[in-house]
C-alpha cells in the first residue's frame, strides 16, 4: 500500500500538467470570428427554407446573397447595410414564419479543423406571445464574418446542432 500511495503522488502532478497542456492546444486550435449584423434586408419570396426547422445560408459571393435576400424597399430601415464580399462572407439564418417570433441572437461564430461553427440563442419573446401579430413573419439573422476557407458549417441552436452543411464546389 505504502508503494501505491508514493506512485500516485509521483504521478498527480505530470498527468495536471498533460491534461491542461492538452485543453490549451484543444482551446488554440479554435479561432473565434467577429461578426457584423446586417440590417435592411428581406427574404426574398422564392428562397429554399426549411419547415418547421431553420434554415442556413453562407454566402461567399454577391450573386448568390442577392437570390436569397432583397433589399428592404419600406422605410422600416434608415439603412441598408451591403456586406463587402471582397473581405468578408455572408451568414444567413432563416426560420419558418410565424405569428409569434422568437428573439434571435448570435452567440459566437469559431472556425476550427476547416468547420464553421455558428451558435445562436433562439429565445420565445413574451411580449408577442401573449397577443400575436395579425400576419406571419420570417425571424431571421443576416451577419457577415471575415473571409474564411470552411469545407463544413454547423449551425447550433441553444447547444443543439440542428443543422450541417457542406461545401459545395461550383
Amino acid at each position: 500500500m505504502p508503494l501505491f500511495a508514493l506512485l500516485k503522488r509521483y504521478y498527480r502532478t505530470p498527468l495536471f500538467i498533460a491534461i491542461g497542456l492538452f485543453f490549451s492546444l484543444l482551446a488554440l486550435a479554435q479561432t473565434n470570428l467577429k461578426y457584423r449584423l446586417l440590417n435592411g434586408y428581406l427574404l426574398h419570396a422564392d428562397a429554399p427554407v426549411n419547415k418547421g426547422k431553420p434554415t442556413l445560408f453562407v454566402f461567399e459571393q454577391a450573386a448568390t446573397f442577392s437570390q436569397i435576400f432583397d433589399p428592404a424597399t419600406n422605410g422600416s430601415f434608415r439603412k441598408r447595410d451591403a456586406p463587402n464580399f471582397d473581405k468578408e462572407m455572408a451568414i444567413g439564418i432563416v426560420l419558418s414564419s410565424t405569428k409569434t417570433p422568437p428573439k434571435l441572437s448570435v452567440s459566437r461564430v469559431f472556425v476550427q479543423d476547416s468547420t464553421l461553427t455558428v451558435r445562436y440563442i433562439r429565445l420565445a419573446d413574451t411580449t408577442v406571445t401573449k397577443s400575436p401579430l395579425p400576419e406571419a413573419t420570417q425571424p431571421m439573422l443576416v451577419f457577415t464574418i471575415p473571409k474564411q476557407t470552411v469545407l463544413k458549417t454547423r449551425l447550433v441552436e441553444n447547444g443543439k446542432v440542428v443543422q450541417t452543411l457542406k461545401k459545395r464546389d461550383d
